[in-house]
């Protein structure tokens, strides 16, 4: 069986391209985590805008307002990561952590965008794998051509 459909150039983009994705998905990983688990320093969110899109089977909200940490500083200007019509009031000041993000904060119930950041992972992985499968069938598709028109098989048969 031939591997003329291999390219080693998609292969080669295909490895370029899963990097900078692994690369994101690592990025946000690791504040991802701290989100998730509720980890970071902890303060108050006081809401000041509420706004909310349709999308076919859903809502999406975003909550800005203002972060004070609990151990002092300026106040500054955030998005509630997660937030919905329940949970953002206007003028309403709920228990925030700053897991490190620069625009947002996460409810102390923590966040699921690890997930995200998984996804990314895996399917990095699953394209590196496979552009390095098809690499290897294509070398062992070539030695085996080789082998099989090789002087020594030619004087054999011939």
């Amino acid at each position: 069986m031939s591997r003329k459909g291999f390219s080693p150039a998609f292969a080669l983009v295909l490895t370029v391209l899963a990097g900078t994705v692994a690369y994101v998905g690592l990025a946000g990983l690791d504040q991802g985590l701290r989100a998730a688990r509720g980890e970071g320093a902890p303060g108050v969110f006081t809401a000041t805008a509420l706004t909310c899109v349709q999308h076919p089977g859903h809502e999406s909200c975003g909550c800005d307002g203002t972060f004070t940490a609990a151990d002092g500083g300026p106040a500054r200007e955030v998005t509630l990561h997660g937030a919905g019509r329940d949970t953002c009031v206007v003028g309403t000041e709920i228990a925030a952590v700053d897991a490190g993000a620069d625009t947002r904060v996460y409810g102390p119930d923590g966040s699921r965008e690890w997930i995200f950041s998984a996804f990314l992972l895996a399917g990095a992985s699953l394209a590196v794998l496979w552009s390095a499968f098809q690499g290897v069938l294509a070398l062992l598709d070539r030695a085996r051509h080789r082998s099989d028109s090789s002087p020594a098989r030619e004087s054999a048969h011939g």
